[in-house]
């Protein structure tokens, strides 16, 4: 049971630790479980192997004891029983399904109201690297999202970037970049490609 849990917790340990870092106060260093992330596949599959183990071992020996007639002596310690093993299963699920609704966790910025003049509207482009997953993209979008001035940022796990649109009247892009390291993530200003 104790082995399933683990590797539960490892497979979405890149995903939790920017959570519980941004709970704790300490967003810097969360981008160093990212090395987890290739890892995630091996270690779902682990689980599931593990928790599968652990439960035909507790039918079948639930099954012994009933076909043989005869009682348990003493009554099972609760972290011995079906219903302790349950417990542990669905808090392995829900650690491996994890990334799935860790953007649901981050608390949105507030819209700014579009009341600015289009000619001060600006859009940046940020290269992000070391995101894995949603979580990721949660992570970035609420730190830079808190910068007075800026209208909406979307970022993308998957191509690595992420687009904010800003009030250049209040913000810079070297203020949106600063944000986006806030996270412990290497952020670079895109490119323009001619």
């Amino acid at each position: 049971m104790g082995t399933g849990l683990s590797a539960a917790l490892l497979a979405s340990l890149c995903c939790i630790a920017p959570l519980l870092a941004l709970v704790g106060g300490a967003t810097g260093a969360i981008s160093a479980f990212g090395w987890v992330e290739p890892f995630r596949p091996y270690l779902i599959a682990i689980t599931l192997v593990v928790l599968a183990m652990a439960w035909y071992q507790r039918l079948q020996a639930n099954k012994a004891t009933t076909a043989c007639g005869c009682e348990e002596d003493a009554k099972r310690a609760f972290w011995k029983s079906n219903k302790f093993l349950l417990v542990i299963s669905c808090m392995a699920l829900l650690l491996l399904a994890f990334p799935e609704y860790a953007g649901a966790l981050y608390r949105q910025p507030e819209a700014m109201a579009a009341s600015v003049q289009t000619n001060f509207m600006k859009t940046v482009k940020l290269e992000v690297k070391g995101m894995s997953c949603e979580g990721c993209e949660a992570h970035v979008n609420r730190e830079v999202g808190k910068l007075a001035g800026v209208f909406s940022v979307s970022t993308f796990y998957e191509k690595g970037s992420a687009v904010v649109k800003y009030d250049s009247t209040k913000v810079q892009p070297a203020q949106i970049l600063q944000a986006a390291r806030k996270t412990g993530y290497t952020v670079v200003l895109e490119e323009k490609k001619p």
